[in-house]
């Protein structure tokens, strides 16, 4: 896949950030994944039209074709903050939602889409990006230590509002 171009959603790009989301979830759930089953519901844990509104979801395209999305949230969210309340809070974004159109699977346009959330939070000036994912997942988890994040710790038995899961948590220092 070539090079993509990251920019800001715009609150007219919902849509298309709400489609590559919803697909990406019936693809997880194809993989025997629960992961964002929530969203094949119609839930929205991380209301990404509010997120859109504050500037802080990111839409990639090849040319006029977008290919995937991803969340950065400035501030701890509420799941945040619960995951993470056992380590300081510092300078930080956290990502969340990363999803690939699901034509470009396999393409490397998730490694891109990290890329681009690293160079947006060393534009921001933060210190660090942190992100949580299924402990179960093994696929993801190597996925996110292959583009340069670090295991922190595993929050056991986490009540994501559809069962008790662990998550790893991760970060990336800048």
């Amino acid at each position: 896949m070539n090079s993509i171009e990251v920019n800001v959603a715009a609150t007219s790009q919902l849509e298309v950030v709400e489609q590559i989301l919803y697909d990406t979830a019936v693809w997880l759930n194809s993989k025997g994944s629960e992961q964002w089953k929530g969203l094949l519901k119609g839930e929205d844990v991380h209301n990404v039209r509010q997120a859109i509104e504050r500037k802080q979801v990111f839409l990639a395209f090849t040319g006029k074709k977008p290919v995937g999305t991803f969340t950065l949230f400035d501030t701890q969210s509420e799941w945040d903050a619960d995951l993470w309340s056992e380590l300081k809070v510092e300078n930080c974004v956290y990502l969340h939602r990363i999803a690939v159109e699901k034509s470009c699977h396999g393409k490397n346009v998730g490694a891109q889409l990290i890329e681009a959330a690293k160079r947006i939070a060393s534009q921001k000036e933060k210190k660090a990006i942190r992100l949580d994912c299924i402990g179960n997942n093994s696929k993801l988890n190597a996925f996110y230590q292959a583009n340069g994040f670090t295991y922190v710790s595993t929050v056991k038995d986490y009540n994501n509002g559809e069962g008790l899961q662990d998550y790893n948590l991760y970060e990336w220092k800048i």
